[in-house]
């Protein structure tokens, strides 16, 4: 398998190479951290996946290059934001290209669903509101991997088990941060408002 990964954050992108190192299998990853490399991977070599950090202008210029050479190709747009390529047409975009998002941090289980081919977009008929909780979710989980946290939809909360209140403290200045109203019981189950 062949990826091409581009984030102008090196750190992120070495984060990334380190987690494709623990597959068994062979993964030959190109990366590039700006446009002239990126645009010469493009140019010269074909790709099963790629990753771009779609977090800056220089990822949305290259997904529009790569969509304008070939509208097929698997891609991959790691992304802190609600920012759809397509504007939330999901059905169009299911049909016609085959591109996902990826709420940042990517964890090794998303990497492994991406390279089994078993993923499907993280943005995918979400609103900003589900889109950022899903975001804190992710962001809860790599901090406080013991805690087990879900957010129900159907109740529009968080759900946890004795969560400590270091955790509280955590998610609910995330929630803060987002502009989402919430309350705290007296089980210290975040209510979304």
């Amino acid at each position: 398998m062949k990826i091409l990964i581009y984030d102008n954050n090196k750190q992120d992108l070495e984060k990334f190479c380190s987690m494709i190192n623990l597959y068994p299998i062979e993964i030959l990853v190109d990366k590039a951290s700006n446009y002239e490399d990126i645009l010469y991977f493009l140019n010269n070599h074909n790709y099963e996946k790629i990753f771009i950090n779609y977090d800056d202008d220089t990822g949305k210029k290259l997904l529009n290059v790569i969509i304008e050479k070939n509208p097929q190709q698997n891609v991959f747009l790691l992304s802190e934001r609600n920012d759809c390529p397509l504007e939330k047409n999901c059905d169009l975009c299911k049909s016609k290209f085959k591109k996902n998002i990826i709420i940042k941090p990517l964890s090794q289980n998303q990497l492994t669903k991406i390279i089994s081919r078993k993923f499907t977009c993280e943005n995918e008929f979400l609103s900003t509101k589900e889109f950022n909780l899903k975001k804190i979710k992710k962001k809860v989980q790599l901090e406080y991997p013991y805690l087990k946290f879900e957010y129900c939809k159907d109740r529009d909360s968080f759900l946890s088990d004795n969560i400590p209140t270091s955790a509280l403290v955590f998610v609910t200045d995330l929630l803060t941060q987002h502009e989402i109203t919430f309350q705290v019981t007296h089980k210290n189950q975040i209510i979304i408002q």
